[in-house]
């Protein structure tokens, strides 16, 4: 079982999946007040580049391209703006914090709605 657990971890890692540290946020995205990390909700988004380069470019600094993924046109790389080649992808995984569970729920159900609202 021990080797099991390490074996699923090596490839999250390997696949970009490692989990988030710390909140992206301090603000909660749905009423605005103070986030508590206590109470928060894990934002994956597979995301397509057109290539190797902006693939390792975005590995590096994930965080600052959120507004690119938010605002990216479906086929179309966030970073260069160029066509995505679908089999370059990324997974760009985040903790959100919200300040009480009813805000948790309704990112929950429309998580790309809410994430545009996120702030630092």
């Amino acid at each position: 079982m021990k080797h099991i657990l390490t074996l699923l971890a090596a490839i999250s890692l390997l696949a970009g999946i490692a989990p988030a540290a710390e909140p992206l946020n301090t603000v909660c995205p749905i009423s605005g007040k103070p986030a508590n990390p206590a109470i928060s909700s894990t934002y994956t988004k597979t995301v397509a580049l057109c290539c190797n380069k902006c693939k390792a470019q975005f590995t590096a600094t994930p965080k600052a391209y959120l507004n690119n993924i938010v605002g990216a046109v479906s086929g179309q790389c966030p970073l260069s703006k160029k066509k995505a080649d679908p089999s370059i992808t990324v997974n760009y995984t985040r903790q959100v914090a919200f300040a009480d569970a009813a805000s948790k729920a309704a990112f929950d159900a429309a998580p790309d709605k809410h994430i545009k609202e996120v702030r630092q």
